[in-house]
């Protein structure tokens, strides 16, 4: 409640002082209740925030006009404020149904009166969505707006699916005594944080009618949801479901670690987090004065590692893995499968399609999920791809890819380093001078970053891996719209009505001009060796496509990625350095190369081979 009591005492100060902050967000809503219309208006709110990613309404309070005006809430409503749980809102098959476990209320002393607090969480993906009205809401910002009728009957589909959800079977050969009372009155204790709900168990018999309403236990016998939450030793009865094998990775055997771990579901993610960030490398930045950067983001490998088992398949006797190797990836696999309406696969095509759709409903446990976000350890439903993306385009992370060979395991990859590192970015300068000319524009960071996750996409789609869908949601519609509008990127045939997948332009995805080269310098080009081989594919490039000169300390990057990965020793990148400066001067007195004064260098493209060149 301290943030709700925040935001009362921004508002006080500005009714006070006749000024305005606002503090309306996509989860705080003011609402007066001083006319029929405004109770109307809150049911409203309450069904997007139930649909949506829940939120608090203050009562009593309203902004008109960028002023504040305080009413107060009389307590002879609070009737209303209790039907508000059971006499509203409706399912798909038009059942009122009881959220008093999702809407809640409190009473806060506000000026001279008080006002009513309603915290709304978010429903279960098997109870979404539902309506008000004859009217399915959702909550887009600060507004509230009706859910597409394709996306209500796509959820109903889903829930059809998870109807028979396998993380409420029965664990065999568990007993009420199998599960934790502490771990039990542990999670009342957080449900109770915000509002009072439930006592603390004496004992597990006492506790028995809360385990039934929370599928903990049905019948009296211990259900898989029950044991991964409150189990006192899951493993003896999960077995491999309960466990977690962690390994950090490294060239060298000496330092080679791994773990494994066992436990609920809450320890799991513990451990496994506390492992992994235990082996992260860190560097240093510039900015800030030089501070320590992980080499990747904290809440992103949090994300990674509770959805895995949040969302994991527990029918499957499998263990999940996590993986850390440092300088070249972080991975988690996990048992289960992605349904078929999420994948895009269409690799009959000369250019090999296999994409990922963020935001359908997938988890396989939504019980689990929803208990698992009161804990504060996943977020929204559908929320996870899109948080790898956006730390993608934020240029946090380099591409993450999924490798769904096996059917019954999903692979997630986040190589090291960044989405535009430094070969990337010798790949996007080398066309500088063919973008501008087609954008009318100068190139933007924002470019940059889509042009990349495209190029980066279409090369793991080759490599039979699948990458995520760049969507509407992904905050980049404007870029993707200028590319689209000046052809640096085109739809694949695999394209849909609702469903753009966007591929480049065929110029950008040419790296290889062995056959050009061949026509200019003639077969003496066949018997070079790599690093010349990739010295001239390289300033080919620069100078079709830029019209610019380079020097050879720019191209030295994106060679030794090419020779060598992303991992830099530096010893090797230094004596690639000298060899790649001699052999541009070697190439340069030949003539095949054109030097500049300032030390930079350009193909000749009118180099004359009269069987001289070897």
């Amino acid at each position: 409640m301290e943030y709700i009591k925040e935001i009362l005492f921004t508002i006080n100060n500005c009714i006070e002082s006749d000024t305005f902050i606002d503090v309306e967000k996509s989860n705080i809503e003011l609402k007066d209740l001083s006319t029929g219309n405004e109770w109307a208006s809150l049911k409203e709110t309450l069904c997007a925030f139930l649909n949506t990613n829940g939120g608090y309404v203050i009562c009593g309070v309203r902004e008109r006009n960028k002023k504040y005006i305080f009413r107060g809430f009389d307590r002879k409503n609070e009737g209303g404020l209790i039907d508000l749980q059971n006499k509203f809102f409706k399912n798909s098959d038009g059942v009122l149904l009881d959220l008093s476990d999702y809407i809640n209320f409190d009473y806060i002393n506000f000026k001279d009166g008080e006002v009513v607090i309603i915290k709304v969480n978010s429903l279960s993906d098997d109870l979404k969505y539902v309506k008000f009205n004859e009217i399915y809401i959702e909550r887009k910002l600060t507004g509230d707006f009706p859910i597409s009728t394709s996306r209500v009957l796509q959820q109903i589909e889903y829930k059809k699916e998870i109807e028979n959800s396998k993380e409420i079977a029965f664990v065999e050969n568990a007993e009420l005594k199998d599960l934790s009372l502490d771990k039990i009155n542990q999670f009342i204790l957080l449900l109770n944080q915000s509002y009072k709900k439930e006592s603390i168990k004496p004992s597990l018999n006492k506790a028995k009618q809360f385990l039934e309403n929370r599928h903990f236990i049905k019948n009296d016998k211990v259900t898989t949801l029950g044991m991964l939450v409150c189990g006192e030793d899951p493993f003896k009865f999960l077995e491999n479901r309960s466990e977690v094998d962690c390994y950090y990775d490294t060239s060298s055997s000496i330092s080679k670690d791994d773990k494994d771990f066992q436990g609920d579901v809450l320890s799991l993610m513990d451990d496994a987090l506390r492992f992994v960030w235990g082996h992260i490398r860190t560097g240093r930045v510039i900015e800030d004065g030089g501070k320590s950067v992980p080499e990747y983001p904290e809440e992103l490998v949090r994300e990674m590692i509770n959805n895995s088992l949040a969302h994991r398949d527990y029918t499957i006797n499998k263990f999940a893995t996590v993986i850390i190797e440092p300088g070249k990836y972080l991975q988690v696999k996990n048992p289960g499968a992605f349904k078929e309406n999420i994948k895009i696969t269409n690799v009959e095509t000369v250019i090999p399609i296999r994409r990922l759709i963020p935001g359908i409903p997938e988890s396989k446990n939504p019980k689990l999920a929803s208990i698992l976000k009161a804990y504060d350890k996943i977020e929204s439903q559908g929320r996870g791809m899109a948080s790898l993306v956006n730390a993608t385009l934020a240029n946090y992370v380099d591409l993450p890819f999924y490798d769904l060979k096996d059917n019954s395991t999903i692979s997630l990859t986040i190589p090291s380093g960044k989405l535009l590192d430094e070969e990337t970015e010798s790949w996007i300068n080398s066309f500088e001078n063919y973008i501008t000319n087609k954008l009318k524009d100068k190139i933007t960071f924002e470019h940059k970053i889509v042009l990349a996750y495209f190029k980066k996409s279409e090369i793991h789609n080759r490599n039979r891996l699948y990458t995520i869908l760049l969507s509407e949601s992904n905050n980049h519609l404007d870029i993707i719209d200028q590319l689209r509008n000046c052809v640096l990127i085109y739809e694949h045939p695999a394209s849909t009505e609702n469903i753009p997948v966007y591929i480049l332009d065929r110029e950008l995805m040419k790296s290889n001009f062995n056959n050009e080269l061949i026509e200019l310098l003639g077969d003496a080009f066949i018997h070079y060796d790599v690093t010349i081989k990739n010295i001239l594919n390289i300033l080919f490039r620069y100078t079709k496509y830029n019209k610019l000169p380079v020097k050879p300390a720019s191209i030295t990057p994106e060679i030794y990625i090419l020779e060598n990965g992303k991992y830099i020793d530096p010893k090797k990148f230094e004596s690639l350095g000298r060899k790649i400066r001699g052999n541009c001067k070697k190439l340069s007195e030949k003539g095949v190369l054109e030097k500049t004064q300032n030390g930079a260098y350009r193909l000749n493209l009118n180099f004359k081979n009269d069987g001289l060149f070897s």
